[in-house]
């Protein structure tokens, strides 16, 4: 099941819209956010996001449209009028739908904006850019050169490269990687991802970033940070 957040969802039309969507696509765990709610808070909560254009304020949607395509989260804003208000749509991570729209239409372009997010698979590989991972291998390549990492360094990258964008917290990750070998303290993921970073980032790769105060995100090469 996918969490998607509603932002702007408070008058009668977005409620229809919404109830819409549940009724089609009963996968999807739809979760209202107030338009406040931070870039960061949407990274770690939710793998997409639709924004309700007229219910967004008089700041209009855009600020909140890039916010939620800033943490790599994939986003539809549906708008009142045909007109982008300041709202990129040549960004990969946003889809734009004015109205009227239906909720089979929302939920088409949601799920666009959601493929385009989700890494490139085939034959138990995950591949963002140039670095490749191969599950059957245990062996991950850059450039096609081959990486030596020690077996959490690379459950690590393969838990993190599998949720691109999604940001994790130390204790997240403690118990999604380490599971039950785990006998230390959070500043285990800390050393790990230093020494991933130095296997794996140079001038032009940049895959693992921190969020602060929050925990560590897989940036997809061509995604935004």
């Amino acid at each position: 099941m996918s969490s998607i957040a509603l932002l702007g969802f408070a008058d009668a039309e977005s409620e229809r819209l919404m109830a819409g969507i549940s009724a089609l696509d009963s996968s999807l765990k739809l979760v209202k956010f107030t338009s406040e709610t931070s870039k960061d808070e949407l990274a770690a909560s939710v793998e997409g996001a639709l924004v309700w254009g007229a219910g967004t304020g008089l700041a209009g949607p855009s600020g909140i449209v890039h916010a939620a395509a800033d943490a790599g989260v994939p986003v539809v804003v549906i708008l009142p009028v045909v007109s982008l208000d300041g709202i990129s749509a040549t960004r990969e991570e946003v889809e734009v739908c004015f109205m009227p729209c239906t909720a089979e239409e929302v939920t088409v372009r949601l799920g666009i904006a959601m493929s385009r997010n989700a890494p490139i698979e085939t034959a138990n590989t995950i591949t963002h850019g140039e670095l490749m991972i191969d599950y059957d291998r245990y062996e991950v390549t850059l450039k096609g050169r081959k990486i030596d990492l020690t077996y959490k360094e690379y459950e690590l990258l393969k838990y993190l490269a599998s949720n691109p964008g999604r940001v994790f917290s130390r204790e997240a990750l403690l118990r999604s990687v380490w599971e039950y070998d785990y006998f230390g303290g959070t500043r285990t993921v800390d050393v790990h991802v230093r020494r991933l970073r130095s296997k794996i980032d140079d001038i032009t790769h940049h895959f693992i970033e921190t969020q602060w105060n929050v925990g560590y995100r897989f940036r997809s090469p061509g995604g935004s940070s």
